[in-house]
C-alpha cells in the first residue's frame, strides 16, 4: 500500500498492479520525489480497481473498530474536495459521532451486515434506554460495545459467558438471518429466563431494522415462541403481613456486647464483636427505613433508589417522584411534568431518619463506597430480615408493594380509581388488580354473617 502526497495527477495516473484486484494508495505528507508538502490528511486513500475503477476512500476507527468508507468515484471528487470530506467526518469522529450514521447508502443498505446494523442501532436508539437495558442488551448482542465494570464483584466472576449475538454473526448481512440461525444462537440458554430475554433483544433490534427500511423481511424472531415460564405465587395471610409490619416499623436489633469489663485479647475480640453488631443493627435500621417508605408510599424500588432528598417537602408532607413519567402536559411528545403525591407523616421520619445518616449526599438511598452512586443492594441486611419470626423465605422488596396496593384494595373507604392514580398506573383498573393479592381474612366477615343468617351460629 503506496503512501504518496495525492495529487490530480497522480490519481489520473494511478493504476492497479498485475495480479492483485485492487491497491490503495494513503494520502502522505511525502510526493514521489521526496519532497515534504503540506496539507496530506490522515485516513485518506485512493482506491485502484484491477478494472480501472477510481474512487477515494475514508479509513478511520469508531468504538474500537477499524472501518473504511468509500466517499465516492473520482469523477465526483478532487483531492482538494476528498481531504475536506476527511477533515469534515473526523471532526464528527472526535466528538463520539458516526459520521455514517444519518447517511445510509441506498446500493447497500440491503447488504449491510449484522454488526454494522447493531452499532447503527446502538447509536441512534439504545442511547436514549437505561443504562440496565443498555448492559442486558450488550451482554446478549453486542459484547464489544459493553462498559467497563466500576469494580468486579463475585457475581460477576461466575456470571456464564455466552457467545452474543452480534459476534456469532458479525459479517452476515442482516437480511440472511433465517429463524433457524435465531434458534442456533438461543441453544445456549439453558435457563427460561435467560432464553426469553436474548430473543426480546434481537427481536427488538430487527423490529427496529424493519422499521428504518433497513431491511425488507418478516422478523426472524417472530416463529420463535418464548419459553413458557411458571412462577411461584407469592402469597401472605394477614398474620405474615402484620409480622412484617411490626420488623420493619419497630425493628429488633442486636444488644452489643459490653466491653467494659473486659482487657486484653478479650476486650480486643469483643470489641471486634461488637463492631459487627452495630454495623449489623446500622444496616438493619437503613433497610427498615427503606422498606417502610416503599410500604407507606405504595412506590417500587426503583423509584426510591432514584430519590433525592429535595424531591420531599416534609412539611408539607409531599415527595414529588422526577423519576417516573408524570403528568402529561400537553399532545407533543414526551413533554412531561413530575408527579406529586402526598406521604405518611413516618414515611417522612424515615426521610428525615436518612438526611441525618447521610448529611452531604443527594440521594436519600446512597451507595456506602460512593455517595454520589445510587445505593446497589441491601442483600446482607435482607437476608437477616428474612430470618425474623413470621417472614417467609421468598419475600422480596418489591412485594412491599403489592401488599399495600391489596390492603388498599379490601374495602378501605378509598377508591380503586384512587389508588390507582397513586401508583401512577393512571386510573387503569386492570394493572392495579394485578397486584391484589386475594387476602382471604378481610372476606371472612361474609361468610360469619351467612352463618348468623342460616342460624348456625
Amino acid at each position: 500500500m503506496p503512501q504518496l502526497f495525492l495529487t490530480d495527477d497522480i490519481v489520473f495516473s494511478a493504476h492497479c498492479p498485475e495480479g492483485k484486484d485492487q491497491e490503495l494508495y494513503w494520502d502522505y505528507a511525502i510526493t514521489a520525489n521526496g519532497q515534504v508538502r503540506n496539507g496530506s490528511v490522515s485516513g485518506l486513500g485512493l482506491r485502484v480497481t484491477a478494472l480501472g475503477h477510481k474512487s477515494f476512500v475514508h479509513a478511520f476507527e469508531f468504538n474500537g473498530r477499524r472501518r473504511r468508507k468509500v466517499l465516492g468515484s473520482t469523477t465526483l471528487y478532487s483531492v482538494a474536495s476528498a481531504r475536506l470530506a476527511v477533515i469534515a467526518r473526523g471532526q464528527q469522529l472526535e466528538v463520539g459521532k458516526d459520521p455514517d450514521l444519518e447517511r445510509v447508502d441506498t446500493r447497500r443498505k440491503h447488504f449491510m451486515t449484522v454488526r454494522e446494523g447493531i452499532d447503527q442501532y446502538w447509536e441512534s436508539h439504545l442511547s436514549t434506554l437505561s443504562e440496565k437495558y443498555r448492559d442486558s442488551f450488550t451482554t446478549f448482542v453486542a459484547s464489544w460495545l459493553k462498559r467497563e465494570p466500576r469494580a468486579v464483584t463475585r457475581r460477576g466472576k461466575n456470571r456464564r459467558g455466552y457467545k452474543d449475538f452480534g459476534t456469532m454473526f458479525a459479517d452476515r448481512p442482516i437480511a440472511a438471518i433465517k429463524p433457524l440461525h435465531i434458534e442456533e444462537f438461543l441453544k445456549q440458554f439453558t435457563s427460561h429466563y435467560v432464553f426469553n430475554n436474548a430473543l426480546q433483544h434481537v427481536l427488538a433490534f430487527y423490529n427496529w431494522a424493519i422499521r428504518m427500511q433497513l431491511v425488507d423481511m418478516r422478523n426472524p424472531c417472530s416463529p420463535i415462541r418464548p419459553r413458557k415460564l411458571i412462577r411461584r405465587r407469592r402469597d401472605y395471610t394477614t398474620e405474615q403481613i402484620r409480622q412484617i409490619a411490626a420488623h420493619i416499623f419497630y425493628p429488633v436489633l442486636a444488644a452489643p456486647p459490653e466491653i467494659d469489663n473486659l482487657s486484653g485479647f478479650a476486650k480486643r475480640d469483643m470489641a471486634l464483636v461488637k463492631i459487627r453488631v452495630e454495623g449489623a443493627n446500622e444496616q438493619m435500621l437503613e433497610l427498615c427505613n427503606y422498606m417502610g417508605i416503599l410500604f407507606l408510599t405504595m412506590a417500587r424500588p426503583s423509584d426510591l433508589n432514584s430519590a433525592k432528598f429535595e424531591h420531599f417537602d416534609l412539611e408539607k408532607l409531599i415527595w414529588h417522584k422526577h423519576n417516573t413519567k408524570g403528568i402529561k402536559l400537553s399532545r407533543a411528545l414526551y413533554e412531561y411534568s413530575f408527579r406529586s403525591v402526598p406521604i405518611h407523616s413516618r414515611a417522612a421520619e424515615m426521610v428525615q431518619a436518612q438526611r441525618l445518616r447521610w448529611p452531604e449526599a443527594e440521594l436519600v438511598f446512597p451507595s456506602h463506597t460512593d455517595s454520589t452512586q445510587k445505593r446497589d443492594n441491601f442483600r446482607k441486611g435482607l437476608a437477616r430480615f428474612k430470618a425474623l419470626p413470621g417472614v417467609p423465605d421468598y419475600f422480596q422488596l418489591y412485594d412491599l408493594k403489592r401488599i399495600a396496593i391489596s390492603l388498599m384494595l379490601t374495602g378501605q373507604g378509598v377508591s380503586h380509581e384512587a389508588i390507582s392514580h397513586y401508583v401512577d398506573h393512571k386510573g387503569n383498573l386492570e394493572t392495579t388488580m394485578i397486584y391484589d393479592l386475594g387476602l382471604v381474612d378481610p372476606l371472612r366477615p361474609v361468610t360469619e354473617r351467612l352463618g348468623v343468617l342460616l342460624g348456625v351460629g
